[in-house]
């Protein structure tokens, strides 16, 4: 198998074929410098286009099982990064991944473990990655291990860690690991310390288990091996993980799937619609460090590209791309390289066509809504819907004279301005959760007036939360009456 064979076998590939993988272990000086420079494009916050990934992830670990030496500095490097960037490369397995390659090719510096973990300002999964690597290194005797009891003592006797880190969590699995009976006390400190919801008192019985196991036996390495703490040789058995991951994604996914009228397999979008690691490459691209400070997320351009789909009057890209991309930096990203911008304008067309095939159908379009995320779930969807409106200002100006129509644009609107001095009824948690539970039959009602004209009464979705009196302040935050503001004129989105 040649060199091109192997980058073209491992760039195509989430989970690469074992003869790929292990033909590449052969080759791994020549595999090198193509991996270590997609490395090195990462560190300078480059956000990798999917062959890239794939090569950089499946070319760490052949290097890691080919123990190559040139690779400790890379993982060195990888270890900086921020958690949307590692988490792109090692999705749900960022510290094991990182435990797993550091251990592969360790070069004998203690002392530099030790300083990463006290000084280096690391997301906690790194932080944890270098408690394993520690702990592991002084089970196997590579490190003394009174000097690693000493520094673990240090650290919770110093605070250098702070209350609440969950870098903690790393330190325990280090005592734990090692079955360190004096630190037992110092372990409890450190569970006062750990301010989680999830770290209950069964999760503290278990890992004192853990510690009186290792205790009893110090020469059995089956609490390592349990959670994959151990050098890498194998590269198929190091990404094999990904599988796994897949198969549980895919069932997650499809259980949720059930409850979501955007994602059934009878969608008119099915054909046409991002798949997952789409979607997940394009929100992470929003907000990488290649993008503007202002653009939007994901979240906001689906609001944006719905908006412009289901509108009355056609916007072309060229005037989307500087929405998305915010008022700070119309320009958009420094893009790496053609088939990065390429391959993002792709996935942005592509989502708007899934959005034209439902409205086409007349079928639902799901919006996609981050209902766990910090604020009020659906605030930034709309505030994207807000802003294709304002692209085509005028020509939405019928909807909002119509008294009858306008109520329910004004229910996307309230996502955005909840404020009880606009709206007649504050919008409530509650009412919010009535208001995205409709969203997707109001994005319909919406799309159906300017394709058939006003609906009729019967099909119209009234939400008592947005009813507007004509002398009350109009919702788009003017500061005028309704009547002289979205009422009797075209909107304005002050």
């Amino acid at each position: 198998m040649t060199l091109d064979e192997i980058i073209e076998g491992l760039s195509t590939s989430e989970v690469a074929p074992d003869a790929v993988l292990h033909a590449a272990v052969a080759h791994a000086d020549q595999l090198a410098p193509r991996v270590f420079a997609i490395a090195e494009k990462l560190s300078r916050g480059v956000y990798l286009v999917p062959r890239d990934t794939n090569l950089l992830f499946h070319g760490l670990n052949i290097l890691a099982a080919a123990k190559h030496p040139r690779l400790l500095p890379h993982i060195m490097a990888l270890a900086q990064l921020q958690e949307n960037e590692l988490e792109g490369l090692f999705p749900g397995h960022i510290s094991v991944s990182l435990a797993r390659l550091w251990l592969s090719v360790w070069d004998g510096d203690a002392d530099a473990l030790f300083d990463m973990i006290e000084h280096d300002d690391l997301i906690p999964d790194a932080k944890w990655a270098l408690f394993d690597v520690v702990a592991r290194l002084t089970f196997d005797g590579y490190i003394p291990r009174d000097r690693t009891i000493d520094f673990l003592e240090r650290l919770e006797r110093d605070d250098v860690i702070a209350d609440g880190d969950m870098t903690w969590w790393g330190w325990e699995e280090a005592v734990t690991k090692l079955g360190v009976t004096s630190l037992v006390p110092a372990l409890r400190r450190v569970w006062a310390k750990v301010i989680n919801e999830n770290h209950s008192d069964r999760d503290h019985a278990e890992s004192l288990d853990q510690l009186k196991r290792a205790a009893a036996d110090p020469t059995d390495a089956g609490v390592f091996d349990e959670e994959d703490v151990r050098p890498i040789d194998d590269p198929v058995e190091a990404v094999s993980w990904v599988e796994f991951r897949a198969k549980a994604l895919a069932k997650w996914r499809a259980e949720v799937a059930e409850d979501r009228p955007g994602v059934t397999d009878d969608d008119p979008a099915k054909a046409v619609r991002l798949t997952p690691h789409e979607g997940d490459w394009l929100a992470g691209f929003l907000v990488s460090r290649q993008a503007p400070d202002g653009a939007m997320s994901f979240e906001m351009v689906d609001g944006l590209l719905t908006a412009l789909v289901i509108g009355p009057s056609m916007v072309p890209p060229s005037r989307c791309l500087p929405a998305i991309w915010g008022a700070d930096d119309r320009q958009g990203p420094d893009w790496d390289s053609v088939e990065q911008a390429e391959y993002f304008m792709g996935l942005v067309m592509k989502h708007w066509n899934a959005i034209a095939a439902r409205r086409n159908a007349n079928a639902p379009h799901d919006p996609l809504i981050e209902h766990f995320s910090d604020g009020e779930p659906g605030r930034d969807w709309a505030m994207g819907f807000a802003e294709g409106i304002a692209l085509a200002q005028s020509s939405w100006e019928p909807m909002f004279k119509d008294r009858e129509a306008v109520p329910i644009l004004m229910s996307v609107l309230a996502l955005v301005d909840d404020d009880p001095e606009v709206f007649e009824d504050r919008v409530t948690p509650e009412v919010r959760r009535e208001i995205l539970d409709q969203l997707p039959i109001i994005i319909q009602i919406i799309a159906a007036y300017w394709r058939d004209g006003p609906p009729p009464r019967s099909r119209q979705t009234q939400l008592r939360s947005t009813k507007v009196g004509r002398n009350e302040p109009c919702p788009c935050g003017s500061g005028k009456k309704f009547k002289r503001c979205c009422g009797a004129s075209p909107p304005t989105l002050h």
